[in-house]
């Protein structure tokens, strides 16, 4: 019972920022509190230490309050960037909209082979499917954002200026070309992120985020190992892959909830039956804090 006592207050802690953030009550740099996730190891031992004594819930409940308010003190006044062993470094997203456009787009051409692309976006809800007879093509539902799009040969940067962060929603339709083999990295703060990609072929996915909503819809891999690694703050994350397709999931979160079909675990990671003899099939790596995690089988 005290177990779940400190859990309660983390959720609630998480939620209550989560909220203030999407309404733009406060703003929360989630990536800086990523480094300080080992308070909740902390957290999980004041717990066993104290689960069975007199006055254990007292201090249980004490203690992890003031580690939440330590949490909400560095996030709602640090600046530091989001940054995954030098992979990736999402900066705040910048406000001004001068020179950006609500729509762009990238004509396909058959001299564009195996494209990287990278889209940073803060505040918004993003979707995306395959439906265009373009390479990238993107589209802003909100007067207050804007596109800026950079790149050349087959390496692409799509960024996201919010001029207007109080706005009620900012949302942004986004289409990729089914056609080449992509390597691709989205970078999103506090977002619903819809993906559709049953009909794209990718060999590398990184998704850096916040506290957000992440749908992804997965088709068959292409190559012999497709990789997808999430770094996520305060998320949840919801993967559909098709009944036949072979799949591991690592994880390396804290207060998970995970509901994973038709895996077992084995040697720490979990994975599809089919795993080992498949010619291809998906890695996927899971990182951060206060996650959910749920795979559908279609």
């Amino acid at each position: 019972m005290k177990s779940k006592i400190s859990t309660g207050i983390w959720l609630v802690f998480f939620g209550i920022v989560a909220l203030l953030d999407n309404f733009n009550i406060i703003d929360f740099n989630f990536y800086a509190i990523i480094k300080y996730w080992p308070l909740l190891i902390i957290s999980i031992g004041i717990n066993l230490i104290f689960q069975y004594k007199n006055y254990g819930t007292t201090i249980i409940i004490i203690t992890n309050l003031a580690l939440c308010f330590y949490l909400g003190y560095i996030g709602y006044t640090s600046n530091d960037s989001f940054n995954w062993s030098n992979k990736v470094v999402l900066n705040n997203m910048a406000s001004d909209t001068t020179g950006s456009s609500q729509s762009v787009h990238v004509p396909l051409s058959n001299e564009i082979i195996d494209p990287k692309f990278t889209l940073n976006i803060g505040a918004a809800i993003v979707n995306i499917d395959s439906h265009t007879n373009q390479l990238i093509e993107a589209h802003s539902e909100s007067k207050s954002l804007g596109f800026n799009l950079s790149g050349n040969n087959n390496n692409f940067e799509l960024n996201a200026a919010i001029s207007d962060k109080k706005a009620k929603s900012h949302k942004i339709k986004l289409a990729l070309s089914n056609v080449p083999l992509w390597e691709l990295t989205f970078n999103i703060g506090a977002a619903k992120f819809n993906a559709d990609f049953s009909a794209h072929k990718f060999s590398d996915m990184v998704i850096n985020s916040g506290a957000a909503n992440v749908n992804l819809k997965l088709g068959q891999p292409c190559t012999e190992e497709v990789n997808i690694e999430i770094n996520t703050a305060a998320s949840s994350s919801r993967i559909s892959i098709p009944k036949d397709v072979a799949c591991a999931i690592e994880m390396t979160t804290i207060l998970s909830n995970n509901k994973l079909e038709g895996f077992t675990k084995k040697d720490g990671i979990w994975q599809t039956e089919n795993y080992e003899t498949a010619t291809k099939k998906y890695n996927i790596e899971l990182n951060g804090a206060a996650n959910s995690l749920k795979i559908d089988r279609y």
